[in-house]
């Protein structure tokens, strides 16, 4: 383990084991609506309302490090005390990324079920937190959620839409009539858990919820086509031009599908 305070922050280089101590997941359940997930790390905001937490973790950190590394445990302590209010942004190593199972079934237009088929409670952490406003009841392999409203299965989607998390690679599944029974347009139709993702992922670039309306998908495309039209930046480098082709090739492939489906 490395710590090292930068630019009023604590950044902790740890090991692929660090985030499993007690102590560190002492203190990411106690801030855990402070916290941002990244792909190869956490970052925790600091929060007055959790002080005491923080004073906690900093002396186990403190202990940790300094008899890793036979420093002056007191001076240090010292040292990171001084910055309590300090963010702390825990950094993991790079890893091949471990699969983590996940199944999602719909009751109804209103409530989903998810279901955790290899155990993973950073990821369990991650939707729980993401979902915070929505949860109904969790177990510690299943979260119930209220998806009722538009704003909330919009909240749903965008949680989907994400799929690596501190090297953990997600990998969703549903029910065939998932989408017939979450959203009206869709009765009748089914989808396998490949085309559930496409379809997240084509809502995703447009940011509209799935559900939306045609006529409301068609002025997002033309808005966006007009923006990454590769003739809007024919004049720069090949890069420029090539990244744009890209993403302008992908809003037709996107546009295309949910026109067909809607």
């Amino acid at each position: 383990m490395r710590v090292v305070l930068r630019n009023n922050a604590i950044f902790v280089q740890g090991e692929n084991t660090t985030l499993e101590e007690p102590w560190m997941e002492e203190f990411f359940d106690h801030h855990i609506q402070n916290t941002l997930f990244l792909d190869n790390g956490v970052l925790v905001l600091n929060s007055d309302a959790s002080s005491e937490q923080k004073e906690e973790f900093l002396d186990s950190l403190s202990d940790r490090y300094t008899k890793a590394h036979d420093l002056n445990s007191h001076f240090y302590r010292r040292s990171l005390k001084k910055c309590r209010t300090a963010a702390v942004r825990i950094e993991m190593p790079y890893r091949q990324s471990e699969k983590v199972d996940v199944e999602l079934y719909a009751f109804g237009p209103s409530r989903v079920k998810i279901t955790f088929l290899s155990d993973n409670r950073w990821v369990m952490r991650y939707l729980k937190q993401q979902l915070s406003s929505l949860v109904l009841s969790s177990t510690s392999n299943q979260i119930y959620i209220d998806v009722s409203s538009m704003s909330a299965k919009t909240r749903l989607e965008k949680a989907l839409n994400r799929r690596e998390v501190l090297h953990y690679q997600i990998n969703y599944s549903y029910d065939d009539d998932f989408m017939s029974k979450l959203y009206g347009q869709f009765s009748g139709w089914s989808f396998n858990s490949d085309e559930m993702d496409k379809m997240i992922r084509y809502h995703a670039i447009f940011e509209l919820p799935m559900g939306s309306k045609p006529h409301d998908l068609k002025k997002r495309y033309r808005q966006l086509a007009k923006k990454y039209h590769p003739d809007s930046v024919s004049t720069q480098s090949p890069e420029v031009v090539n990244r744009y082709t890209e993403k302008f090739k992908l809003l037709q492939e996107a546009y295309d599908a949910l026109r067909a489906a809607s």
